[in-house]
């Protein structure tokens, strides 16, 4: 059973015990509007799989320790989605990306320092 776990202050992204053991951090597709210029900014779609590429720029320059912590990224074109076993680290991911989703200056920053090879 899927249950998601109270984390407000992840907002728009859900935290969710998928499994004993198991976590996965989502965004779907119904926040991706409100943030689609900034990627429309710099020529790309806004979708899961460019959602995915800023994860990964949030953890290479905010918290590059979580990277051995995370088990892994699965995209979809609906939704991001992060997994893995350490709650805590893909809740501190969850921050990351809150923040940046909240403050558009941050975001943007994020966006523009996305590698090129990240953008699916």
């Amino acid at each position: 059973m899927t249950e998601a776990i109270d984390h407000t202050d992840l907002t728009p992204l859900r935290l969710f015990d998928t499994t004993p053991g198991n976590f996965s951090l989502v965004l779907g597709d119904h926040h991706f509007a409100e943030a689609a210029d900034l990627f429309e900014a710099v020529g790309q779609e806004v979708s899961g799989y460019s959602w995915d590429a800023v994860a990964h720029t949030a953890v290479r320059i905010h918290a590059p320790e979580l990277a051995d912590r995370i088990g892994g990224f699965d995209p979809e074109a609906g939704m991001m989605c992060v997994y893995g076993k350490d709650e805590a680290a893909l809740r501190e991911l969850g921050l990351i990306l809150s923040s940046a989703f909240h403050d558009r200056a941050k975001l943007a920053a994020l966006i523009e320092a996305t590698d090129p090879g990240d953008w699916d």
